[in-house]
């Protein structure tokens, strides 16, 4: 009963867009900060409608603009509130100062230190917005180097600055003042798609592969060494790839963030701004209704792989494995529910209140900042992976929020295609026993909560030397393949 009851509070809380009612000062620019940017300036001039900005003069010359872009382009950044940021702008469109005032952004308050931070919005100097800026390395024209771990943040900040700027010059332009050529815009998650073309369709052919063993599991668990080197060659994939190559790792943030948007003013251009995030939650979403949310955790998340291998090599060094009693293995089973709802409150005040809290994924230190952050992160998230060759995914089982908020999506699935027979539990516990992750009960049930869909009970359901009823089956078929070959064959020519 507690879990339908967590679930409907979940519900409640997207449909609560008051609670994240988010302070949206509409101060204007301090004569200070004016004066910071344009040293010759001599007077300002505010305009409020439509396009708020302070206008700047030296004398009767127009010097520029000053304005913050989320008053102007506030598009929602991966906490799913817009950056705070001031520009400085030339009357001809070049930029002369980005300077971020205010932000919610985890990566910005936990993992990308103050340096990177300002070296990158330094690549701004100097840039043109009649021109797109475009994220492909600060050695090409008009374009400034991205942050590691850090793109949707880099590209929101960046398309808010070009897209303001822009239309601070367009409303001059309509004014009278002398015009500046501006290039077509466009939606500008497309140029990430265009990006993106190589690496996704590589992500559409395995996904397609993926789908492929699921829906004919039965065919290819009966070859257990075909499908163990088939899976182990997935998770490798899954890390190289997914993980690091392409930085798909799924998290808790992507879902708050979601929700956020929801709640304050629903808009595709912000999850669409990482295609391979986009296209994992929507292929998660779709094999959530099919098999489940182990889809997802035994197949297509990074950090979950590395510690499934990890175990995988420790079994193969003959490591002494370790399992908590039942009893300790089902209280520690609520931390990751105590966990979830612990960020989802925290973060129905604040994203940057909650950020902190967010490190106990581990998965910004492992995958998206490849461990280059400080030590103490480092040693929490190397402590996890050596934990895990000793107990299988334990991260996984017991702390994931992620994990616990997609094990009430289990409710919604429609088939059942993890097969069990009468005889499971009660004469026979090889599925528990070969169960790694402790999915299956003493009664040989499946729990579908807790299940990764690794089809190891699977492969151990259709085994002919492990499986009583399939070893019953095997030796009567030997029997008589015994008796035909010693019973003569007559000659009735």
């Amino acid at each position: 009963m507690r879990k339908p009851c967590f679930f409907l509070f979940l519900v409640l809380t997207v449909l609560s867009g008051q609670l994240f009612a988010e302070d949206s000062t509409h101060d204007p620019i301090s004569a200070k900060l004016v004066t910071e940017i344009f040293p010759e300036a001599s007077r300002v001039v505010p305009v409020e409608s439509p396009v708020p900005h302070t206008v700047v003069f030296g004398g009767r010359e127009l010097l520029g603009y000053a304005l913050y872009t989320d008053l102007i382009a506030p598009i929602p950044a991966y906490s799913g509130f817009p950056i705070r940021t001031l520009v400085g702008l030339d009357a001809d469109g070049t930029i002369r100062l980005v300077r971020i005032i205010h932000h919610q952004e985890p990566i910005l308050v936990i993992g990308i230190n103050d340096s990177i931070l300002a070296a990158f919005i330094a690549q701004y100097e100097g840039l043109s917005v009649a021109e797109r800026i475009r994220l492909t390395g600060a050695d090409k024209p008009n374009s400034v180097d991205g942050i590691s771990g850090a793109t949707i943040t880099a590209m929101v900040l960046s398309r808010s600055v070009e897209k303001s700027a822009r239309l601070v010059l367009e409303a001059h332009q309509r004014a009278g003042a002398e015009p500046v050529t501006l290039v077509e815009d466009s939606a500008f998650w497309e140029e990430a798609w265009n990006e993106k073309k190589t690496e996704l369709s590589i992500l559409f052919f395995s996904l397609t592969v993926l789908v492929f063993i699921l829906l004919f599991q039965d065919w290819v668990v009966v070859h257990p060494r075909f499908f163990n080197t088939l899976r182990i060659s997935f998770l490798v994939y899954t890390i190289l790839f997914i993980g690091y190559y392409c930085l798909g790792q799924l998290s808790i943030i992507n879902v708050v963030t979601f929700v956020r948007l929801l709640a304050t003013g629903f808009s595709w251009d912000t999850l669409l701004l990482d295609p391979v995030i986009f296209v994992l939650w929507g292929f998660v979403a779709l094999s959530i209704l099919l098999w489940g949310r182990g889809i997802f955790c035994g197949w297509l998340c990074p950090f979950g792989a590395i510690q499934e291998l990890m175990h995988k090599l420790a079994a193969r060094l003959k490591l002494k494995p370790f399992e908590f009693h039942p009893m300790v293995h089902e209280r520690l089973l609520a931390v990751k529910y105590i966990a979830l709802i612990v960020l989802v409150g925290l973060s129905l005040n604040s994203i940057a209140t909650a950020a902190p809290f967010f490190e106990i994924e581990p998965f910004k230190t492992a995958i998206s900042l490849r461990f280059q952050r400080e030590w103490h992160f480092v040693l929490y998230a190397v402590a996890l992976i050596v934990i895990a060759l000793f107990t299988t995914k334990f991260y996984c089982r017991y702390i994931c929020p992620l994990g616990a908020l997609l094990s009430f999506s289990t409710r919604f699935k429609i088939f059942n295609w993890l097969r069990r027979r009468p005889e499971c539990g009660s004469v026979c516990h090889t599925c528990g026993n070969d169960c790694s992750v402790g999915a299956v009960n003493n009664k040989g049930e499946i729990d579908e909560t807790e299940c990764h869909y690794c089809l190891e009970c699977q492969t151990s359901y259709w085994d002919e030397h492990r499986c009583p009823v399939m070893v019953s089956k095997r030796e009567r078929r030997e029997r008589r393949e015994k008796r035909r070959a010693i019973i003569p064959v007559q000659d009735i020519s």
